[in-house]
């Protein structure tokens, strides 16, 4: 089995008011109720969108035919007739530790379940699927059944099938034990390199892994398939997105709003007034000093409280001392965020509702799909099944041999070179219009690609809906989902191959998945 191949350019789709339906999961909320589906075990739910029409966000096909959706938003819960359908009836949370040479695995169900690590990691299963990519004279189609002849390539390791993926259910922190976590309540990890995000998973054990590329289009086919519609950016937003970096050369633009004080083994950053609207009560934040990259601390803001014309912001953990060569921004917001702000209590899929202004209703907000928060926005995720080197593509469909860098051994070339784009584009990443990439290849997408079968063609064909974000020259490694300074860019789909593998950034994070071979 070949596992998913992947051609490197996306589209950006940002939201639009041309015509675009930019209020999918925003539906009056009428009580809702369940109609009588019959799951019957071969049929097929699908998502199917026009191949020439770049604003067609595409509709629910063959046996998702007539069945509804809705995103939670704040208090208000989601509810969706897949609920009742399989796969989707069958992703579940769940803890999972090892005892030995033994996976122990307690479902949310179970009053020994725990979100704050101490019965284990916080997973989320992903139950076996089959999938079909194809397109006929009109439609590119997206299909899920219970059965078939290809599952998923997520679910395939070693030349075998999977039962299951269990991917994490919150970004990856590292504890004292220098092991890769997904737990409740902590900022999660960021500011060290790709191999060193790797290594740290690969202690947890056998079958422990980082999240990759075929996870993510494992995710996507969920969601488009689900939601009827193939820009997650219109169905839930784009995560915890429009917050402000820690940047020393704007800060410099700003430092006469700055009360220039030194302040020693403090937990109080001071602003003048006109920089209060950065942080928020409850949010994260990154102290620097004379550069983004000397950071002092990574907290979250406990308090603000404004004085004549100073902002006093208020952080936990250790005091430092601050000068006025210091500056504030945000960093990656804890894990469970989204459960205790607003959210929909109890709902596995939904945003929370923060920012109730109405020029930002799908920022700022942290998300979970089917409990995994933040699968776009707040961090990026580092992905270590594809390399971009001297511009040839390669994937690795083993998560025994991944290594950041690789491009050779168990990576494979994947289609013809990619072209370096240093930019976003021919176009500007704004609202109100379709952004289309288109400086890589002469056909923007590749399309001459020869990828493979119908069933294993890339999640990300020529009209599929995403964001293409930089190529760069030399060895480059991938990170997936935007981070918390992007808005429109912030997507599922949102890939960029730029970086080197042995470069660190407060912007970079990753997330746990595991595969129980042994148990095959």
């Amino acid at each position: 089995m070949r596992c998913l191949p992947f051609v490197f350019l996306l589209l950006l789709l940002s939201c639009s008011d041309d015509g675009i339906d930019w209020t999918l999961d925003e539906e009056p909320m009428e009580p809702w109720t369940y109609r009588n589906i019959s799951d019957s075990i071969g049929r097929r739910y699908g998502v199917r969108w026009q191949k020439d029409n770049p604003n067609d966000l595409g509709e629910r096909c063959l046996g998702a035919t007539g069945l509804r959706a809705r995103f939670g938003v704040g208090k208000s819960p989601g509810a969706s007739d897949f609920d009742q359908l399989y796969p989707w009836s069958q992703i579940r949370r769940c803890n999972i530790r090892k005892e030995g040479d033994n996976t122990i695995i307690i479902f949310d169900d179970d009053p020994r379940f725990s979100t704050d690590g101490s019965n284990g990691d916080v997973f989320v299963r992903i139950p076996k699927f089959y999938v079909e990519k194809y397109e006929d004279e009109e439609y590119e189609y997206r299909v899920i059944s219970a059965t078939g002849q290809h599952p998923h390539p997520a679910f395939i390791e070693h030349g075998r099938e999977l039962n299951a993926v269990y991917i994490s259910a919150f970004e990856g922190y590292i504890g004292a034990d220098s092991a890769l976590q997904s737990v409740a309540g902590v900022i999660p990890t960021s500011n060290i390199t790709a191999q060193q995000f790797l290594d740290a998973a690969q202690r947890r054990g056998s079958g422990y892994s980082l999240y990759d590329m075929r996870t993510v289009d494992m995710l996507y086919t969920l969601i488009a398939v689900e939601f009827g519609c193939r820009n997650t950016g219109i169905v839930f937003g784009h995560g915890i997105a429009n917050y402000r970096q820690p940047i020393e050369k704007e800060w410099d633009n700003l430092r006469h709003f700055y009360s220039s004080r030194n302040q020693q083994a403090t937990n109080i950053f001071i602003t003048r007034r006109r920089y209060n609207q950065i942080i928020s009560i409850g949010s994260s934040i990154c102290i620097c000093k004379g550069d983004q990259r000397n950071i002092l601390t990574f907290a979250r803001c406990t308090n603000v409280k404004d004085h004549s014309n100073e902002t006093y912001y208020y952080f936990d953990g250790p005091p430092i001392d601050i000068d006025t060569d210091c500056f504030i921004g945000n960093c990656a917001q804890v894990t469970n965020w989204t459960e205790t702000c607003s959210a929909p209590h109890l709902s596995s899929t939904g945003r929370a509702n923060m920012m109730e202004a109405e020029f930002l209703p799908r920022e700022r907000n942290p998300m979970r799909y089917r409990w995994m928060e933040n699968i776009v926005g707040n961090i990026w995720h580092y992905l270590p099944d594809i390399t971009l080197y001297n511009q040839q593509l390669y994937q690795c469909c083993d998560m025994d041999e991944y290594v950041f860098g690789g491009h050779d051994g168990a990576y494979q070339a994947i289609g013809m070179p990619l072209r370096v784009n240093t930019d976003n584009g021919t176009q500007a990443d704004e609202r109100g219009r379709n952004c289309w990439v288109t400086s890589l290849m002469p056909d923007t997408v590749c399309r001459g690609i020869a990828i493979g079968d119908n069933y294993n063609r890339n999640l990300t064909s020529t009209q599929a809906f995403g964001a293409y974000y930089y190529a760069g020259s030399g060895l480059c490694i991938a990170v997936n989902g935007g981070g918390f300074d992007h808005v429109n860019r912030c997507n599922l789909l949102t890939t960029r191959l730029w970086d080197a593998p042995n470069i660190r950034w407060h912007l970079y994070g990753a997330r746990l998945i595991f595969k129980d071979v042994k148990a095959q």
